[in-house]
Formats: C-alpha cells, structure tokens, sequence
C-alpha cells in the first residue's frame, strides 16, 4: 500500500493478504441448544452441525472454537487446539454424502462473542441480561463452527432460560413453551445465513408488536427491558414503513418469517444485522427532548437494509465487505429522503463523505475493496461505509435513476441466498443496463484516494463565452494518474434561460468553454453532488453569492457559503446575512456557521450570535460550536444563556463546550455545576466535561477525574477521557496528573470507555503510555482495540522522534517574543517623550 500525504499506511506491521479458505464441505444445517445462566456467566450448549462433503472424501475437518470446554462429540473422533476443534471421520465422508455431528461443549466468563450483563457495585442500576456479538469471526468463541463468512446454512436454535425470562434467536418463533421454572424458546431460520449472523439474546425483556408490513405481512417486533417501552416505540416506530420502502426499491419482498428488533446494554456496535433478529443498543432509546434533534432511524434503517445487504447476499470475502456496510449506509440516505426529503438525502451522503475524507487525510488512505490486514475488523471503517456509499450515490447520477434501482434489483435477484464479490454487482449492471462500468469501479472501488478538484468559473462578456476550470489538487504522478469522470454543469440566466453540459474531464487541468447566448447568473457545478471528491468552489464572489442564494443543491450552497466565508468581504457578508434569514434547510445554516466561525471574524461573531435563537435545535448546535473561536464576554454571555435556555440537549452541550473555549471568568462555576447535572446518555454533562478541559485552568481538573469515575455515565466518562488528553495538552502542571488517568483509563472494562482512552493517549503523545497502549495492542482480544492501541504506539514514537525540531521552534518562538517586547518599550518610551 502506498504512502498517501498524511504519511500513514493502512497496512500495519505484520499484515498479510486474507484469501478464503478452502471448502472442503457445505454446511447444510446448524442445531443449537442453548441453556445460558447469567450468574455464572456460563452457557451449556449442544451444536448439531449437517454438512455435505464436495467432491472429495473429506476424513477430517477443521471447526474453529476458541475457548470452548469440549464435553463429548458425537458421531467423530475430536482434538482441540488453540483455537480449534479437529474432527475425524471413519470411514471418511464420501463426495456428496451428508454427515450430523453433535459437538456438547461449555463456555464460563468468554473473552468475547457472549457477553453478561449484571448488576455491579459501580452499577447496581444494570439489569441482567445476556447477548452475544458473532461479527466478524466471533462465533467461534460461543459455538463451534466453519466461521467465515462464505458459509451459510440454515439454523435452528433452542434457547433454556429461567421462567420469566425472554430469549430470541434467528428466525421464525416456532415454540414457546414453559417446562417447570423453565422456559423454552425454540427458533427457525430456513433461509441459509453466515455464523456471524447468528444470535442469542436471553433477559427479562418486553415484546411491543408492531403492525405488519411487507408484502407478505412480516410480523415486526421490537424487544426492550423493563420500563422503556415509550423509548422504543419512538426509537423503532418507523421500523414497518422502511420495510415498505426498501421492499419497493430493492424489488426483493423481506427475505425471513419476521423482523425483530431487541435494545441491550453495553452493546459494543451500534447494531448488528443478524438475520431476521438485530441486536441495538439501548443508546438508541431516547426520551422527548432528545427527540427534538435525535433519531434513530439512521440506525434502524442501516440494519433493516442488512437483511438484504449482508444477510441475503452476503460479503464472500471480508475484502468485499463494502458491499454489506456500504450498502446499508446508502440506504440509510434513501430512507432519509423518502421520509424527510431530497435535502436530507444529499446532506446525509454529503456528511459521509466529509467522514470519509478526513480520515482519508488524518489517517489512512485505502481501496474499498482490501484484503491486507491483521484483524478483518480493521477494513470496517469510513472507507467501507461511507466511501462505499458514496460510490453507490454516484453510481445512482451516472446510471440515471430508473437505470441504478433496476441494476440493484438485478443485483438482489440473482444473488440471493448467495456469497458475493464486487465483481458480481458489476455484472448484474451490466446485464440489467448494457453498461460496462468497469473502469468505473477501477477507480472508485479498486483504487485509493479520489480527487481534489477546485472549480472556478469565469464569463467573458465581449466574447460572450463562460469558461469553467477544474483543477486536480491531489498528488499525481504515474502510479496516480488523474481521475477521469463526466460531471454535469448548469449555466443558468434571467427568465429561465439555461444550457446543461456534461463535461468529460481527463487531466489533472481541464478548461471548458462554453459559448452561450445569454449571461450567466448562476453556474451550477455537479447537480446532485454526485462525484466523489473533496470540491472547493473558486468562483468568486458574484457567482458565489448567487449560488448560495439560489442552487436548489444543499451541497452547492454549502460549497458557495465555504468560499464566502474564506472571501469575507462585503457582498459575501450580506449573502451570509441573507442566508441566516431565509435558508430553509438547517443543514446549510449549521455548515455555514462552521464555515464562517473559522474566520474568527467581528461580522461572524455577530451573525452567530444572533442565530442563537434560530428554531431549529440543530442550526443552533453548530452556531454554539462555531461561538467556540471567539473569546470576549459578549459571546461568554450568549453562551450562558443558550446553555440555560435551549430546549435541545445537543445545543446545551455545545453551548457549554464552546463556554469553555472563552476562557470566561464565569465558565468554571457554570460548567461545574452542569457537569453535575443528569441529562440522556449523559450529553449536556458531556458537554459541560469537555469545556472544562478547554478552560486551560487547574481548577477544572478535579471535576473531570470525578466525571471519569467507573460509576458515572458512559458518555460523561467518554468525554472525560477526551477532556484528560486536552488538559494535558493546555495545562502543563496538570500533565503527569492526566498521564496517570489515562494509563489506568486504557485497562477499563466498559468497551467504549477504553477505545475512547487509547485516542486520547494518541493525542496525548506521552511516551511513558507506550507500555499500556503495547500490552493492549497484544492482549485484546477485540481487533478494533489492537488496531488502535498499535496505531497509537507508531504515532506516539513518530512524535517523539523531532524533540529537536520543536524545541528549536519553540526557541524561535521565544526570541521573536523578547524581539517583540522590546520594540513595544522602546514605541511606548519614544511615545511618553
């Protein structure tokens, strides 16, 4: 992998290239009988596994499970070895024979794929409850199995629990029976699914049915513990209207007997798709006021999309993971613009793709589809979602709309049930379209990085001809030839008058003239923002202006209010000014007020703080957090009151974080006693956190070690570990104190808490949190973790390797000051006499 401007590889240190195994047999059928008991952290389980061998004898085989107490097998001679469970047939399976082997086994206290929840001294509040997580290659550790994802097979599974207690697993719901103080739940899924698709979920939980939808009447159900019913219904209310929708677009009917839903605690993903049974986290549930800016139909959405991306069609290889993850973010967009328009559609694609250029910047730069890794945990990332659903976006402009949803549905048709590669979806385009997108997907999917384009405009009114440049900012040379792509641009006059190109661009410098009858009031560059690439607009003030004014483009006007903000002169003002009054999407107004708070400016300063009292709690959010580059009372005071006043728990927190960048004399004792409050998921308290560390003041730290404690709320404790790594940075005296924090902080035992611990440490830059972060990188038993910790190690020793460098800088510094000091005694001297 080549080094991109940021200097960072993907592929760390002892990465290699990830192939398939072979496949010796098909797994027809999977049995599982489950009996969980949550006080113990145990599970007593029988697997009963069906397979068929292929077209040779097969007298041995190979089931991956790691750390599995093996009782007894059933029907074959057993070994276990680190990690996995060799099985022997005699006679050897015959080519095309079916062979059922039972495996019973016991797993106590797993390091991963089962996880228990209870009641504890830090948390007493908890409820006690079980689930399991089995992606990527996490099956394994709760069930003995071929655990990758080419696999598939049907499944039954038998969940024994405590009577009172509920239990779901994969499909249909064919018996619910009580035997005693037990109850027995047992499941059936006939369609064939992967073993990180499978499930068990086992707690005190309350069934809401929901109404049917689908063509075929799927029955929807969410599940959440006791007492936050009305939380679920506003959080999975919408749940049978997506159903509708993407059975509509796809053109495929829900593949499974039902769909349910079910909130754990402590969940380590958002979500998890398994088939016909997501799995969320109870963060998703909210209450009324976070219903002012909050939703969860992003997440709802992306794991009903699953059901057909991932479930039914299903990633051969994690390498092609995109077509699981980058789908689902996709659809998660159409679901937005379905329910609440075409401008959250195109602002929703247009997030992902900022998401997905800063870490192409900050990080890493890598192909979509990628089998170099450690861990397949590692390729879910920006790339994977977000790039990969901004490819399908683009694909939807260059396919035309009746063209994409027919190639999808082709897609769909003919790989269902199946296992899928990227070259699949090309063909299934080709076939229902005629086009051949190869060297679209060459570039877009196969190689890394994507252009940088500026765009600027010119109209010569003698010659009466509009040019428009593009230019390739990205680094090119023969390895990274320029992008080629078409991209559609509107030249637009007075009474309607208008004239569309589609412009071929070939080289890092493209310059198109176009002749027109007419002067241009509005150059409108990519309508519908369709091709991937960081856009920069150089169209100067006039066409700016007028694009802000009047692109019936979100992602125009805010590309225009960008380049406004950077010209800052009056016409620019007073098209900001206009827009503040009348924009009708807050998506424009909050990436404006960003836009503009960078300046530092006296006129952004006031337009923001007017626009504290916008309506909509969002635009307020990012006005609040665009506040935070000013340090005077008046915007300390607007602060205050947004944090006192603002209904939204959003707009009080970044009014708080932003409070704390002031360095207001008034900001210890406000953001003290907000940090003390209890608000949902801990947010406004998460705010009041942050803006503590950004005081620059000693007295901030004992609040923020308080925060941190095991006992306070999870995102109250992230953001206090986020806030150690700034006091670190801005109080020196309080260095060691944070140091110590976070090394004790990257141990922890709340998943989130830890991974939020490893990037503060990385901030941080302290070599004496090399030895933790290196004895997490090896021990962890989750990727995401060891990747982390490992790539803060290399960035940490990389800082530390230009001490030097600083501290000449530093002494630059210092002499330009005492130069400096020195002129203004002697114009204050000549000044007196």
């Amino acid at each position: 992998m080549r080094d991109d401007s940021n200097g960072h590889r993907f592929a760390l240190p002892g990465a290699r290239a990830h192939y398939g195994p072979d496949k010796l047999v098909a797994v027809e059928h999977i049995d599982l009988h489950l009996t969980p008991d949550i006080d113990a952290e145990s599970l007593d389980g029988i697997c009963t596994t069906t397979v068929r061998a292929l077209d040779e004898p097969v007298p041995r085989l190979t089931l991956d499970a790691v750390d599995l107490e093996i009782v007894r097998v059933e029907n074959a001679r057993y070994a276990a070895r680190e990690g996995k469970l060799d099985l022997e047939f005699e006679p050897p399976i015959a080519p095309g024979e079916r062979k059922t082997f039972s495996i019973v086994y016991r797993v106590t206290k797993p390091r991963h794929g089962l996880f228990f929840i209870k009641p504890s001294a830090t948390r007493p509040e908890q409820v006690a409850h079980a689930w399991t997580q089995s992606q990527d290659e996490y099956a394994r550790y709760w069930f003995p199995c071929l655990d990758y994802p080419h696999e598939k097979q049907k499944s039954t599974t038998t969940i024994v629990v405590p009577k009172g207690t509920f239990a779901l697993g994969n499909g249909e719901l064919v018996e619910r029976k009580d035997d005693g103080d037990r109850t027995i739940f047992r499941y059936r899924q006939d369609v064939p699914h992967s073993t990180y698709l499978m499930t068990m979920v086992a707690g005190p939980f309350v069934e809401v049915a929901q109404r049917a939808a689908g063509k075929n009447g799927v029955p929807i159900y969410y599940y959440v513990l006791p007492g936050r019913e009305a939380e679920g219904e506003r959080s999975f209310d919408k749940t049978p209207a997506m159903v509708d929708l993407f059975e509509d677009r796809i053109g495929t009917p829900y593949p499974y007997a039902r769909y349910s839903q079910i909130a754990v605690s402590d969940f380590i993903f958002g979500g998890m798709e398994n088939t016909s049974a997501t799995t969320q986290t109870d963060r998703t549930l909210h209450d009324e006021t976070a219903h002012l800016d909050f939703s969860s139909d992003l997440l709802v959405s992306h794991e009903l999309a699953h059901q057909w991306f991932g479930d039914l069609l299903t990633c051969r290889d994690w390498a092609h993971a995109w077509l699981n993850e980058g789908f689902a973010t996709f659809m998660e967009a159409v679901w937005r613009e379905a329910d609440a328009g075409r401008d959250e559609y195109l602002y929703e694609i247009y997030q992902g793709l900022k998401e997905y250029l800063k870490e192409d910047a900050d990080r890493y730069s890598r192909p979509i589809v990628c089998n170099t890794y450690i861990a397949p945990i590692e390729i879910f990332d920006r790339h994977l979602y977000q790039k990969g659903a901004a490819v399908l976006h683009m694909l939807r402009g260059e396919l035309g709309e009746a063209r994409f949803w027919r190639a999808v549905a082709r897609y769909v048709r003919d790989n269902a049930q199946r296992s899928v590669e990227t070259i699949d979806f090309v063909r299934a385009i080709e076939d229902a379209t005629g086009r051949n997108l190869r060297h679209f997907f060459s570039q877009w999917v196969f190689r890394e990085g994507h252009p940088r384009l500026e765009v600027s405009v010119a109209w010569d009114a003698a010659r009466r001809v509009a040019t428009l440049t593009m230019d390739q900012k990205q680094p090119i040379d023969a390895q990274r030839p320029a992008y080629e792509f078409a991209v559609e641009v509107v030249f637009a006059g007075s009474e309607s008058r208008e004239r569309r190109i589609r412009a071929e661009v070939e080289r890092a410098h493209e310059t198109i003239s176009v002749p027109l009858d007419f002067e241009p009031a509005l150059v409108r560059f990519d309508p519908g923002a369709f091709l991937l690439a960081d856009v920069a607009y150089a169209f100067g003030t006039d066409f700016a202006a007028a694009a802000l004014r009047d692109d019936p483009d979100v992602v125009a006007r805010i590309r225009a209010a960008r380049e406004l903000a950077n010209d800052g002169g009056r016409t620019a003002r007073e098209a900001i000014e206009t827009a503040f009054e009348r924009e009708a999407f807050w998506g424009v107004l909050a990436e404006t007020a960003a836009a503009i708070g960078t300046t530092r400016a006296a006129w952004a300063r006031t337009i923001l703080v007017r626009a504290l009292s916008h309506e909509h709690p969002k635009v307020v959010r990012a006005v609040a957090t665009a506040l935070g580059n000013f340090r005077d009372a008046e915007t300390a005071s607007a602060l205050i009151a947004a944090a006192a006043g603002n209904a939204s728990y959003f707009a009080r927190a970044a009014a708080l974080t932003s409070l704390g960048k002031t360095r207001d004399s008034r900001a210890l004792d406000v953001l003290v006693a907000a940090a003390n409050g209890r608000s949902w998921n801990g947010v406004v308290e998460a705010g009041a956190v942050r803006g503590l560390a950004e005081l620059a003041d000693a007295r901030a730290m004992p609040a923020i070690l308080a925060a941190a404690r095991p006992e306070e709320n999870e995102g109250k404790r992230r953001a206090a570990v986020a806030a150690l790594a700034r006091v670190a940075a801005l109080v020196e005296s309080e260095r060691t104190r944070a140091v110590d924090a976070l090394e004790q902080l990257l141990l922890d035992e709340r998943f989130l808490v830890a991974m939020e611990a490893i990037t503060a440490a990385e901030a941080v830059g302290d070599a004496r949190l090399i030895p933790t972060l290196q004895q997490v990188g090896e021990q962890a038993v989750d990727g995401r973790v060891r990747r982390d910790a490992t790539e803060a190690v290399m960035r940490i020793r990389e800082s530390s390797k230009v001490p030097s460098q600083v501290t000449t800088l530093r002494d630059d510094l210092d002499e330009l000051r005492e130069e400096q000091r020195k002129l203004q005694a002697k114009i204050e001297s000549l000044a007196r006499a």
